[in-house]
């Protein structure tokens, strides 16, 4: 897989009530990683700046946070039509809990170099208003199938996305894995937490964090 692709992850963050009890400045943490599964051969690795679709590819969104929450994740091309076969996707995930996107039966393949594309991964307080947006936009986009309609929904999510403040700052240095908590495991296969980028955010001020750092 060579140059010619740009790929950018958003990963955006609200605290869960369920932890929210000193308030609203309380703080927590999401991680997320988007990574490229070969299925021919069943490498994974983290998706980067110069990975290209190419046949038997498939996406995959990572993540995991310290309280329960929703998580929307997708895919877009950088002109911000979606990419062909990689429809948003919604989940509840509980804390502490590793959560992976899109779920069975669907499936994010990547076998076509239709040049740059971004990934997104929102994490969202457990009955946010701005969640309901997000899943009620997923819901309707895995059984649409007229394209204008398609983009008017794909333009509506980047919209939404776009309200977020973006967070630049660079991916950590690949360490040992450890879960949220600070729980050490063994690990077998692809470990995306050390290529993960993690976020501190509160309910007051939802954070997107941009990777790989442009």
């Amino acid at each position: 897989m060579k140059a010619g692709l740009t790929v950018t992850a958003i990963l955006l963050a609200t605290l869960s009530p369920l932890s929210a009890q000193s308030g609203d400045n309380t703080k927590t943490t999401g991680r997320a990683c988007l990574s490229v599964l070969n299925t021919a051969n069943g490498d994974e690795e983290p998706l980067l700046a110069d990975h290209t679709g190419r046949r038997g590819l498939k996406l995959l969104a990572h993540f995991d946070a310290t309280v329960p929450c929703e998580v929307f994740a997708a895919v877009f091309a950088r002109n911000g039509e979606a990419v062909p076969g990689c429809r948003p996707q919604f989940a509840s995930v509980a804390a502490h809990t590793e959560g992976t996107l899109p779920k069975a039966p669907a499936s994010w393949n990547w076998e076509k170099d239709g040049g740059p594309v971004e990934g997104y991964i929102l994490f969202f307080a457990k009955g946010s208003k701005d969640a309901s947006e997000f899943r009620a936009l997923a819901t309707a986009m895995q059984s649409a199938k007229d394209e204008s309609v398609i983009k008017l929904q794909t333009a509506k999510v980047r919209e939404l996305i776009g309200r977020v403040a973006i967070d630049r700052s660079p991916l950590r240095p690949p360490k040992l894995d450890a879960d949220v908590a600070g729980t050490y495991r063994m690990v077998v296969g692809f470990e995306w937490r050390n290529a993960a980028k993690s976020v501190s955010f509160s309910a007051a001020k939802p954070v997107a964090a941009v990777f790989p750092t442009r």
